[in-house]
């Protein structure tokens, strides 16, 4: 008898393990899905232009010629404004927005483009070039978009981001997805908001992971990946001699009760 409640004791630790470890891993858990349900989307708002940010400028016009001049990756050939100065070229590698929020196009020069979003920036350079172009579109990407994924994922890196909406499970599904040690109910987000550092806990298995003001990602922002308490486990010493010494005193002890 006394074995036999020893033999069901073990089996329940290994099966209570077991459960315990499965659902730490679940992502979004308790997430309403059955039947299908939908939310509206709030929390996302567009990137603003920042100083030290890289502008990609597509330009089109019915004058095509003319529009060149503008477009990031032409040829760096010198324009002439009105007064038949010379004008700056377009940079190959895209416009830097200057400490103060402008960028330097051709024949128009200074061009105020700080916190504003892509759209508006484009609309706003739009305005500018229209007395030199017949009928304009303009397109407005950031070049340096990135985002660094560091700690316990598959693939740590520095992410090049090109679509302005880029969220926590974009990055983290980019890195490869979190390791099954890996800590997911605290990982952590810097970000950088008018020149102070902010440090945001983030739990990838609540639910309500899509409805924080931190789930879409900045240009520069930062994920730690923390790893769990099952990684330092897994490579300490005692931890690992830990479960063979469990084991033998297991094995004692039932060795001992058969024989009594």
């Amino acid at each position: 008898m006394k074995n036999q409640l020893l033999t069901t004791f073990l089996v329940l630790m290994v099966l209570l393990t077991s459960c315990a470890s499965y659902k730490e891993n679940i992502y979004f858990h308790g997430l309403e899905r059955n039947p299908e349900m939908s939310y509206k989307i709030t929390n996302f708002s567009p990137p603003t232009i920042q100083p030290g940010d890289v502008l990609a400028l597509t330009v089109k016009s019915l004058n095509a010629d003319g529009s060149a001049i503008f477009n990031t990756g032409a040829p760096t050939t010198s324009a002439k404004g009105k007064d038949g100065a010379a004008s700056a070229s377009s940079p190959s590698d895209g416009y830097l927005v200057n400490k103060d929020g402008e960028i330097q196009l051709p024949l128009v020069h200074g061009v105020k483009v700080s916190q504003l979003s892509l759209e508006e920036a484009a609309a706003t350079i739009k305005s500018k070039i229209t007395p030199f172009l017949k009928e304009p579109e303009v397109s407005v990407s950031l070049l340096n978009f990135k985002v660094s994924v560091l700690g316990d994922v598959a693939h740590p890196d520095v992410l090049s981001v090109t679509d302005e909406r880029f969220s926590i499970t974009d990055a983290l599904s980019r890195a490869g997805d979190l390791t099954p040690t890996a800590n997911r109910k605290n990982i952590l987000l810097v970000r950088e908001v008018d020149g102070k550092r902010k440090y945001i806990n983030i739990d990838i298995t609540s639910p309500r992971l899509f409805e924080s003001p931190y789930y879409y990602l900045k240009s520069n922002d930062l994920l730690y990946v923390e790893p769990g308490k099952d990684k330092f486990a897994s490579q300490s010493t005692t931890f690992k001699i830990l479960p063979i010494i469990i084991s033998i005193a297991s094995l004692i002890l039932v060795t001992y009760q058969v024989t009594k």
